[in-house]
């Protein structure tokens, strides 16, 4: 096994553990500060963007060169709103109307997601195997949602259209940032799309007040919110970095650790507790990603690599 692949190994897990760490905290802060999705989110994306970004310059980074070049730093923007705005949003507001778990089990059917288009766009039926996996993750997301009746689905539509949207946003800043990330690097685009999308979400919000943030926090809650900033800045580094190392298809094989990781947190930290059904439904997504990661026929995802999909 080279060096740059054990490299994209280590990354990819620390980065699936932080993420699946992630949900439970942040459950645990909106329930004790009763702050909105929004008000976390501008924080923190702005927060972590300016850190990385001056991290970087005081390692003699020029931060800047990318707005240089029109097309790049329009991948770029598209890649702060659609990816980092749009997924982290979609993600947090999951876990408001629902709990962690559940975010974190429809972050991880963006997969499915993405092998759909990829055989759009290579214009190649899936493989049997793919196939399978959609109707495996398919099966599951039905199970979690329903418990295994439509007489008690157990989810909002909010929360399922919120929930769709999260593995929608799952799968865009897994395949759009790829060029990008392979000529700039990955701690440039991360923090130029966190700090980006912070800023965007800023001018949308014109109630958000820096001071009623601050009246809001206690020391507790302040240190869970500079702890979470931290290990989630660090998950996307991870997780966006193994990309250069390795296949989409094989990051979603070694993200299967997230739902395990946010489960067994839920249930010994904040007491969760989810029907048989919903469980059986979290192993079938689960299973569903193992099948994508086959590799039978990886050449379209390689392709889609190389044309910075």
């Amino acid at each position: 096994m080279s060096n740059s692949r054990r490299l994209g190994l280590a990354m990819i897990i620390s980065g699936a553990s932080l993420w699946g760490l992630s949900g439970p905290m942040l459950q645990w802060f909106f329930q004790e500060t009763h702050l909105s999705s929004s008000d976390y989110l501008v924080i923190r994306l702005i927060a972590s963007g300016i850190f990385t970004l001056i991290f970087l310059s005081c390692r003699k980074v020029n931060v800047f060169a990318i707005w240089k070049h029109p097309r790049h730093w329009i991948q770029l923007l598209l890649f702060a709103v659609l990816g980092m705005l749009g997924g982290q949003y979609a993600f947090i507001e999951t876990i408001q109307v629902s709990n962690a778990v559940t975010a974190t089990l429809f972050q991880f059917a963006g997969p499915v997601l993405i092998t759909i288009y990829v055989a759009i766009e290579s214009r190649r039926w899936p493989s049997k195997t793919h196939l399978l996996a959609i109707v495996t993750a398919l099966s599951g997301i039905f199970l979690l949602i329903t418990n295994g009746s439509l007489d008690q689905i157990l989810l909002t539509d909010k929360a399922l259209w919120i929930g769709f949207l999260t593995a929608l946003g799952f799968a865009f800043y897994t395949l759009q940032p790829v060029s990008l990330i392979k000529t700039w690097g990955t701690m440039t685009i991360i923090g130029w799309g966190m700090l980006l999308g912070g800023i965007v979400l800023y001018l949308l919000m014109p109630s958000f007040s820096f001071a009623s943030m601050a009246v809001a926090l206690n020391i507790g809650t302040l240190s869970m919110l500079i702890a979470i900033i931290v290990i989630s800045t660090l998950s996307f580094l991870f997780y966006i970095g193994s990309l250069k190392y390795l296949s989409p298809t094989e990051t979603s094989l070694l993200s299967s650790i997230e739902p395990l990781v946010a489960a067994l947190i839920s249930f010994l930290w904040l007491k969760e507790t989810f029907g048989s059904y919903q469980l059986l439904g979290g192993v079938f997504i689960i299973a569903g990603v193992l099948f994508l990661s086959m590799k039978e026929k990886e050449e379209e995802v390689m392709i889609l690599q190389q044309k910075g999909a």
